[in-house]
């Protein structure tokens, strides 16, 4: 959430972030709104920046000040306007990154680019768990993840990439109960998008103990 994630990288006024994966732009809006920073999104989908366009609009009505944008891009490939706006003082992935551990370094490295030393990485994923990948094939297939890393190996590529590990917390439980609330708005809804046997399978994986979902702090060395 907008607020778990300015605890953790200590957003305020005059801290400039970049929020790669931004979706339709919501979180981008929220701690732009509640701290007075100036966030950037990122994302690869035009109808998600569109919206988010939309969206900052609306929001610019009540608050006049934000210091909000939007840009459609890949996080292998940060577009150039926002590099412009670089360096920044935090960046912030949530949940997205796990698309792109066959890619970590591609990442990591466009992320190193845009930071000052010093400043601020805060990520959400899923970590492989003292299980061979082989055991949870099917989960990586269910989420579109070529491989998945333990977090062994996210450190390691971490500081390949000129960032240092931090901080870290298991949010296994929270998974858990956002999975299974999700799956449940799904069945009554009949909602289109992620089936609720995808729901249920993030949940069991999770509780079995084989996919952890962490957030991780790092910081440009």
């Amino acid at each position: 959430s907008g607020g778990s994630q300015t605890v953790a990288l200590g957003l305020s006024s005059g801290i400039n972030a970049e929020y790669g994966g931004c979706g339709k732009g919501a979180p981008v809006l929220d701690i732009a709104v509640k701290t007075g920073a100036s966030v950037v999104g990122v994302d690869l989908a035009e109808n998600h920046i569109e919206f988010a366009k939309v969206f900052l609009a609306k929001y610019r009505v009540r608050n006049p000040e934000i210091q909000a944008e939007f840009h459609v891009g890949s996080y292998y490939d940060i577009p150039a306007a926002v590099k412009s706006l670089a360096p920044f003082t935090h960046v912030i992935m949530q949940t997205s990154i796990f698309y792109a551990h066959h890619r970590i370094d591609d990442v990591l490295s466009q992320v190193s680019s845009v930071l000052a030393p010093g400043s601020g990485l805060l990520v959400t994923t899923d970590f492989l768990r003292n299980v061979p990948l082989s055991e949870v094939i099917d989960f990586a297939t269910l989420n579109s993840m070529s491989t998945v890393l333990n977090k062994d190996e996210m450190e390691v590529a971490l500081k390949r990439n000129g960032l240092e590990y931090v901080d870290g917390e298991v949010l296994d439980s929270h998974c858990i109960k956002c999975n299974i609330a999700k799956r449940n708005k799904v069945d009554e809804l009949s909602l289109q998008g992620p089936s609720k046997e995808f729901f249920k399978s993030r949940e069991e994986y999770v509780r079995n103990g084989k996919i952890s979902f962490q957030l991780v702090v790092a910081r440009k060395q």
